[in-house]
């Protein structure tokens, strides 16, 4: 299907389209009364350094938790070191904490 429109006129559907969170073409088929289309949250923008960071900190909480599991698995979790893994919980908290400080201003 062809659709002519003016630029003006286009510009203000690419508007209504993103203010709403569907693609062009759904916001006409759904004017036209074609589809009942569902309406999506918008995305958050992220900056990517947060994302960067945050995978940094999470992989260190999943090394911790697999030699957590693999001394269960195995027998040794009273072999167990309390103290190490409540140093390393500290250290990942400490890094979320400066994350959060450094990211605090909202999402960007």
């Amino acid at each position: 299907m062809i659709f002519r429109c003016t630029v003006a006129e286009k510009a203000a559907l690419v508007a209504k389209a993103d203010a709403v969170g569907l693609p062009n073409a759904t916001l006409m088929r759904e004017a036209l009364g074609l589809v009942q289309a569902r309406r999506r949250k918008p995305v958050p923008r992220v900056d990517p350094l947060l994302t960067v960071a945050v995978a940094r900190v999470g992989g260190n909480l999943n090394q911790l938790a697999r030699w957590i599991n693999g001394a269960v698995k195995s027998g040794r979790a009273s072999n167990i070191d309390a103290l190490k893994v409540s140093m390393r919980l500290v250290a990942i908290e400490r890094q979320l904490a400066q994350i959060i400080g450094q990211h605090s201003d909202g999402p960007r």
